[in-house]
């Protein structure tokens, strides 16, 4: 008998057809022949056929339809003979030979197949793979109801569509490139989605020459992608694409019938490759002098390692550019590689069956012989390999490259480990290429017992600015202006980011760059690219890195716990994964991503609309978990949509402490607020007040809105407050006529309380002398250092700055700023008090990474008194916000001097900021400045802590700059202590002591951490990497 189950089910006993009856019938007969032999319980048969609703009847129908198929297929079996449907307890069996049912002839085509494949018997792999084809041309379990059905044609499709794939890539292999084009485009254009198949059929139009329509196939594709499921299409296909927009050799090197690239040939395209090379000069010289060694019989082993589009493989080409006399083979592993030990290997050396070298042919035949699923097998085949390199470099010397060993098999690696151990001793050259792994990747290993041997490992950094612009020069061959060169920027040194960008530019005018603190403006296309390169990340790193890229741009891991809704420890695997791959840096104390662009381009993955509603979510979510003000303010600010009830309740509730932490965002939110219909009739008047005291605050015009909510308010309190906000601002302006005239109106109006009568009339007297009379600080109002060296009254703001309790100095700032009669007190009464509070801001703001807000706060001052005493008025605040500003833009010559401006002032005052002035001095080669400034130090009583951190920098003594450290520490001086420890982190590790360097680090950084200061921890991995060099040269 034979029974089919590819189209409608039929059963056929010596040629004539048996009749199977209804659907269900046929259901039943199917379920028994896809488990020929096997007893299928009657439970099973009425699922199959009814699914999760049979009805009432069922049991009965079942033996309906058992007793009617097994009168039609035994009606012509003997009397007391074995039945083909036979009972067993409370089931079925059918009891056929296997091979009877077409669906098992197919399955087993498909496993020769592979056994042939993996004997590399490639004709073999192909007649069965047509064999299998021929039985599943029709569309299996035709018509037939019921969900198994269902189930089961949908999984016989898959496997029709997994041979038809297998025997095209065995006949793109052959060489047969035309023909499976022709069969492949019907198939392909009814499977869009199916990546694999489409990267076949790119293949095929590029092995046909036309290239171009590959690459317009690719982005039709890319299109119905994102359309249908709002991702970018996998790896496997994006890879196919970049490899033929670029021509990549690799394309043809499975071709068994292909001719083989000579060196000749390969050097032409390594010398067009290396025309655009830029950089590398030491690695360079490290790969020549290598292969100049080759001529004298030795050898090297070489490792690169880098970051994705780093230039690893244009590093080679351009090394490789000038070799002769000698063979160069290359092995690229893939992420299908571990699950075929040595292929990358034998594919890098050609070693097949039917290679013209008869050595290569009888060691792909021994190897096919043995079986590689045990140790032994393995070890023959692993010495085979090794064996045949040693001969082929003894007739010339060979070159023999691993590319993305990241993804080799085990076996592979044990090769390259042992001609690792013996190339010297044979002209051998071994260059082992990988991205950068994590610290548990199993790479690791091999890579540590390399370098323990003598390989030359090279870690490929990102190319200087110098360079980028050399690149970009000789991409456009000509000079790139400011414009472009501010866009390539967000490429953060990547070569291949670089091109991205020229690429997608076509020619155009680079936009012009965003303004401060906005997303950099990049082409779409060049986002897409890129998106398309990070294909290769685990879906758990792809879903944490979409996600970061709608945080700020320096993010922190609890944030990002927020935004997944999953604890910080669960992250912390996927995070070493994405910083391992260079995606992600830790820098100044938080997480960033290293390449701006590549945050743009997962940005831009995302549809704006589901954007919009991310970040909206994402500010509660921020909000609930107490994340600070200005983080949630990010999120609300990128989202232009209309203002909600929870909008206005929070921004109610935190306007004055967002003021004084970012007083930018507060404004742009109030701003948005007050041109919004949906506030509620409560909030309007309060957002009205908070408006006009951030304005006056960061010294906007305030008359128009201050004079409108005057009339329109009915409170008396408030009218006042905003009458005497506009006359302040006008007397600020020069304007004291105005001024006055304003006062006095006031002054006139009965309904003006109290307090407020007397704010008035003390700001009458200012307009009366034109400003203020020239102030003196109360001796109450001096800064000066904290405990025993800083004899200031206890829980000031200075204090507060020096043990590093930064929230609370903004706290007080939000105080002063929410309540209208002190404010008002403040400005007018002790004005140096609220001058210094906005100078311990800005250097806060400078410090924590927000430059935009430092201005801010620098230019409110203006809004305030004239500078008084030094000191008192907080001079010495401003001087050092402006200079760290100076550091945080890349000017230390301009933050030398203005720090160094203070030595005028040989007081207390002053000693606090010398250290960064010593600093800045010695990097910038000052040295009698930096010794005026620690002679200062060492004068006045009371700053021995602050003389020794001085005389730690002067002397390179690291063990005076952790005493420093410890002094601070005793005293509370927070900030002292961590900045000590930097210094001492710095001079370890130019002392050669890495493991000292990187504990006094660590302490550095977790203080750092806890004050928000950003623009120090990145300074301090900085410095200590320089020492790290300094101390290797």
């Amino acid at each position: 008998m034979q029974l089919d189950l590819f189209g409608p089910v039929r059963a056929w006993r010596g040629g004539i057809e048996i009749a199977l009856g209804s659907a269900q019938r046929r259901v039943l007969v199917a379920v028994l022949a896809l488990k020929t032999n096997q007893v299928v319980t009657r439970s099973e048969l009425i699922d199959s056929i009814w699914g999760e609703k049979p009805p009432a009847s069922a049991n009965g129908s079942i033996y309906t339809y058992v007793s009617s198929l097994r009168s039609a297929l035994d009606s012509g079996r003997k009397h007391g003979g074995a039945g083909m449907l036979t009972s067993s307890g409370a089931g079925y069996c059918l009891r056929v030979d296997a091979e009877s049912i077409d669906v098992v002839r197919f399955e087993n085509l498909r496993e020769r197949a592979r056994l042939c494949q993996r004997a590399n018997d490639l004709p073999g792999a192909l007649a069965a793979l047509e064999s299998a084809l021929s039985l599943s041309r029709d569309e299996p379990l035709a018509t037939l109801p019921g969900p198994y059905a269902a189930t089961q044609r949908e999984r016989l499709r898959e496997l029709h569509l997994e041979v038809v794939e297998r025997r095209a890539k065995i006949m793109l292999d052959g060489g047969k490139h035309q023909a499976i084009l022709t069969e492949l485009s019907p198939i392909a254009a009814d499977h869009p989605m199916r990546e694999g198949l489409q990267s076949l059929r790119l293949l095929a139009l590029y092995r046909c020459g036309r290239r171009d329509e590959a690459l317009q196939l690719f982005e039709r594709l890319r299109t119905k992608t994102v359309d249908a499921l709002g991702i970018e299409p996998g790896s496997e296909l994006t890879l196919r694409y970049e490899q033929i927009k670029i021509d990549d050799p690799a394309l043809w090197h499975r071709l068994t019938n292909a001719p083989r690239a000579s060196v000749a040939t390969q050097s032409s395209r390594q010398a067009s490759d290396f025309k655009s090379f830029v950089g590398r000069s030491c690695e360079l010289l490290s790969l020549r002098t290598a292969i100049g060694r080759l001529s004298t019989g030795a050898g090297t082993s070489v490792w690169l390692e880098g970051e994705s589009g780093i230039g690893k493989s244009a590093l080679i080409s351009a090394g490789l550019s000038t070799t002769t006399g000698c063979t160069v083979a290359t092995a690229a592993a893939d992420e299908l590689s571990q699950q075929s030990p040595l292929r990358v290997l034998l594919e890098g050396l050609d070693v097949t069956t039917n290679s013209p070298d008869a050595r290569k042919s009888m060691v792909a035949r021994e190897i096919r012989g043995l079986s590689l699923e045990n140790r032994r097998g393995l070890d023959t085949a692993v010495g085979l390999i090794a064996d045949l390199v040693r001969t082929l470099c003894r007739e010339q010397p060979l070159v023999l490259v691993l590319d993305d060993a990241q993804w080799a098999d085990s076996a592979s690696l044990e090769v390259w480990s042992r001609l690792a151990d013996e190339c010297a001793r044979s002209p051998l050259l071994l260059i082992g290429v990988s991205r950068r792994i994590p610290d548990n990747h199993r790479l690791n290993d091999l890579r540590h017992a390399l370098t323990a041997s003598g390989t030359l490992v090279h870690l490929l950094n990102p190319l200087a600015e110098e360079e980028v612009r050399d690149l970009v020069s000789g991409l456009l061959e000509t000079e790139p202006g400011p414009a472009l060169l501010d866009l390539v920027r967000a490429a953060a040194g990547n070569p291949l980011f670089v091109r991205e960008i020229i690429h997608a530019l076509a020619g155009n005018e680079a936009p012009e760059p965003a303004g401060p603190g906005a997303r950099p403006v990049i082409p779409r296309a060049a986002l897409d690219a890129i998106s398309r390169r990070l294909g290769f990340l685990s879906a758990a790193a792809s879903e944490l890195l979409r996600w970061a890229a709608l945080l700020e741009q320096f993010f922190a891991a609890e944030d990002l716990a927020v935004a997944l809704g999953r604890p910080t420890a669960e992250l912390d695997d996927i995070l070493s994964e994405v910083v391992a791959l260079g995606l992600v840096v830790r820098a100044r104390g938080k997480l960033t991503f290293k390449h701006p662009i590549v945050r743009e381009a997962l940005y831009a993955r995302t549809p704006a609309a589901i954007r919009l509603a991310l970040h909206r979510q994402l500010a509660e979510a921020l909000s609930e978990a107490g994340a600070p003000v200005e983080s949630v303010a990010f999120q609300l600010l990128a989202t232009p949509g209309p203002v909600d009830k929870w909008q206005c309740e929070w921004l109610a509730r935190e306007i004055y402490s967002l003021a004084s932490a970012s007083p930018l965002s507060a404004m742009r939110l109030l701003q948005r607020v007050n041109t919004s219909n949906s506030i509620p009739a409560a909030l309007r008047e309060s957002f009205a007040i908070a408006t006009a005291r951030t304005k006056l605050w960061l010294e906007r015009d305030l008359a128009a809105g201050a004079g409108m909510l005057a009339k329109r308010s009915k409170d008396v309190g408030v009218i006042a407050e905003m009458r005497w906000l506009v006359a302040y601002s006008r007397l600020v302006c020069g304007s004291v006529d105005q001024a006055a005239k304003a006062v006095k109106e006031a002054l006139h109006d009965h309904a003006t309380p109290a307090n407020w009568r007397r704010m008035h009339e003390a700001l009458l007297s200012r307009t009366r002398v034109g400003w203020w009379p020239v102030c003196t600080a109360n001796p109450d109002e001096r800064t000066v250092p904290v405990s025993a060296q800083w004899a200031t009254s206890e829980g000031s703001t200075v204090d507060a700055f020096w043990l590093g309790q930064w929230d609370a100095c903004l706290a007080e700032l939000a105080t002063r700023l929410r309540g209208g009669p002190s404010l008002a007190k403040h400005m007018l009464g002790r004005p140096m008090a609220l001058r210094r509070l906005s100078g311990v801001a800005a250097v806060i703001a400078a410090h924590r990474g927000r430059p935009d807000d430092a201005r801010a706060h620098l230019m409110s001052v203006w809004a305030l008194a004239p500078a008084g005493e030094f000191g008192a008025d907080g001079t010495d605040f401003l001087l050092a916000a402006n200079a760290s500003l100076a550091e945080l833009r890349g000017e230390p010559e301009l933050a030398f001097g203005l720090l160094s401006s203070m030595l005028e002032f040989e007081d207390s005052t002053v000693c606090p900021w010398m250290p960064d002035l010593v600093r800045l001095a010695i990097d910038l080669e000052k040295h009698d400045q930096a010794k005026t400034a620690t002679l200062l130090c060492e004068r006045i009583t009371g700053q021995e802590i602050t003389a020794l951190r001085c005389r730690a920098l002067l002397d390179d003594d690291p063990i005076a700059a952790l005493s420093a450290a410890a002094q601070s520490r005793q005293s509370g001086n927070r900030f002292a202590e961590a900045q000590a420890m930097e210094d001492a982190a710095s001079l370890l590790a130019v002392c050669g002591k890495p493991a000292e360097a990187a504990a006094a680090l660590h302490a550095a950084l977790n203080a750092y951490d806890e004050m928000g200061a950003l623009l120090d921890a990145e300074r301090a991995e900085r410095r200590v990497e320089h020492g790290r060099r300094r101390a290797r040269r």
